[in-house]
């Protein structure tokens, strides 16, 4: 049975819950901010609260996300998103790369 995730991508850009922009990457780079990023905190506790409305009782530690990043994105950056996830109650953080498509012929 598949499971249910939420996906949060960092593009070069912007920052995304499930497709919607709830950020911008250069306003998160600052390594003196706050840990937790509170609009991400926000979206992730509403896509909580979907799920809790689609399956009932579901426990903390099943609770998925998954942050979606290529190897530009800042480490600072992913560290906040990884504590903020957390501090949404998600219990389950998976991190996963972008990769680049290889241009057709390049290589051969």
């Amino acid at each position: 049975k598949p499971r249910e995730t939420v996906t949060v991508m960092v593009t070069k850009d912007e920052l995304l819950v499930n497709g919607r922009v709830v950020g911008r990457v250069a306003d998160l780079s600052d390594p003196n901010a706050a840990l937790i990023i509170e609009p991400l905190r926000v979206a992730l506790q509403e896509q909580n609260d979907t799920s809790l409305r689609n399956t009932a009782q579901q426990d903390l530690a099943d609770r998925e996300v998954t942050i979606m990043g290529d190897k530009g994105t800042p480490f600072t950056v992913l560290k906040r998103v990884m504590a903020t996830a957390t501090a949404a109650d998600y219990g389950k953080v998976s991190l996963a790369v972008l990769q680049k498509e290889v241009e057709a012929g390049a290589g051969a």
